[in-house]
């Protein structure tokens, strides 16, 4: 349904939406087909070719609103999380048919041209620097294959890709997408399937370069090293998906100088015209030692946080979905290496971590369509998040956002409109205001994205 492509356009970290029973909102369905080349030639390689053109607008604005910072560093502070940035964007991409019905190859580039780019640059959103003007990049470029049938397949692609995974997924929702670059496979066996992936290269939202996961091994200032941390991650279905109860295990890790890993449970089930959806997730990373030698010591940054997250599609206009998350003792600053987009708890919202020293989070959200009052393609979303029990950290500190009190909270509302027919087929509008309180740098602003898509063939 087209509703399902609008369910979770709500803030980054949704989180259910790598889910393949529920669409992802950043896919848009709707398209103008051109249709300047039909080939009719009787070979899958040529008659199964696609090339889409996807235009992109994105905007985001964030200002400060607290009039009463409690000192001076508080006022520098709350400024200083203020940001402007938009792009105009072309994403152009080519996805071959199949030769033997076996092999087959993608190919995608993306560009952008910066229209403002301006504030703290740490808080930037598009861009990783505040004097880029443009951005470009090759971000997909693969070999794919597949064998089998509908009762036993395998399918892969190796090279550059897009990835939507049920631990990390590319961060579609900027003016280019985060990519990566490695080895992924798929598999089913009746009503069993799995996947296996290996990354190891990688290129942000922020970056027009694709490098190798690597970090800096801390060690001696004079004598600094480096070491591959490719990304690894595994999961395996029981059921089909949307159509009879299905039970999930997913596993991730990377072996940096600090080792961590992510599991995911979930559990999902049709229930009659409706579908629910339950995930318990627990992401460590390791600890309890200091790093590095005398002259260079790295802080210990043991982490661990648990999540539960549920989701429920009623009928064919209403999506709900709810979240808890729990940090540990210590500040929960664990990421994948690079800022990979982890999809791990509900309760991350788009400014806010709620990843606090001993938080304890809750969320609800969801999102209504307007289909049944004559507005097709017309959805309603909203989302609101509140953390209490925090420690309390006035600066900011290991990438965490600072809080001068132990709660906080965060709400989104806005709306996701897409045209299927007529002259402005393969639109898709999303819109959100977003407003921060509480112990956080309390701001309002929000984001514009436009995306008008173009099959040619």
């Amino acid at each position: 349904m087209h509703f399902q492509k609008t369910i979770i356009a709500l803030a980054i970290g949704a989180g259910l939406a790598a889910q393949p029973a529920l669409a992802n909102p950043f896919a848009a369905d709707a398209k103008r087909n051109l249709d300047l080349i039909n080939w009719e030639t009787g070979n899958t390689f040529f008659d199964d070719a696609s090339l889409d053109m996807k235009l992109r607008f994105v905007a985001y604005d964030r200002d400060s609103y607290r009039d009463n910072p409690p000192n001076m560093m508080g006022e520098a502070m709350y400024d200083s999380g203020e940001r402007r940035d938009s792009a105009l964007a072309v994403w152009l991409n080519y996805e071959s048919g199949w030769l033997w019905d076996a092999v087959g190859f993608d190919l995608g580039i993306q560009g952008a041209k910066a229209f403002e780019n301006r504030g703290f640059e740490e808080s930037t959103q598009l861009w990783a620097k505040n004097d880029v003007t443009s951005a470009g990049k090759v971000g997909v470029a693969n070999l794919k294959f597949r064998f089998g049938d509908e009762e036993a397949r395998i399918d892969g692609r190796v090279g550059r890709m897009i990835a939507n995974l049920p631990l990390i997924s590319s961060d579609l929702e900027k003016a280019i997408p985060e990519t990566y670059e490695g080895v992924l496979l798929n598999g089913h066996y009746g009503m069993v399937s799995g996947y296996m992936a290996r990354f190891d290269g990688y290129s942000s939202e922020k970056s027009t370069n694709h490098e190798d996961l690597y970090v800096y091994v801390p060690g001696s200032v004079a004598n600094p090293q480096t070491k591959d941390i490719p990304l690894e991650l595994a999961g395996i279905t029981l059921g089909k998906q949307g159509v009879t109860p299905t039970l999930s295990f997913h596993y991730g890790n990377q072996d940096d100088y600090l080792k961590k890993y992510m599991v995911k449970l979930e559990a999902g089930m049709p229930v009659g015209e409706n579908f629910v959806l339950g995930q318990f997730l627990y992401h460590k990373q390791e600890g309890g030692k200091l790093y590095g030698d005398k002259y260079a010591p790295v802080a210990d940054h043991k982490a661990d946080m648990f999540a539960i997250n549920l989701m429920a599609e009623v009928g064919q206009s209403l999506m709900l979905k709810a979240g808890y998350s729990q940090v540990g003792d210590d500040p929960y600053d664990l990421t994948f290496s690079n800022q990979i987009l982890g999809l791990d708890n509900n309760t991350t919202l788009i400014w806010n971590d709620f990843n606090h020293a001993n938080m304890k989070s809750v969320m609800i959200g969801g999102a209504y369509s307007l289909a049944g009052f004559g507005l097709e393609g017309l959805s309603l979303v909203a989302q609101g998040t509140y953390g209490w029990d925090a420690e309390i950290m006035e600066a900011p500190t290991g990438g965490l956002m600072p809080l001068t009190e132990d709660t906080a909270w965060e709400g989104v509302a806005g709306l996701t409109y897409e045209v299927f027919e007529g002259p402005l087929q393969g639109l898709w509008l999303n819109a959100l205001y977003n407003r921060d309180g509480g112990g956080y740098y309390n701001h309002r602003g929000g984001r514009i994205m436009m995306d008008y898509t173009i099959n040619f063939f």
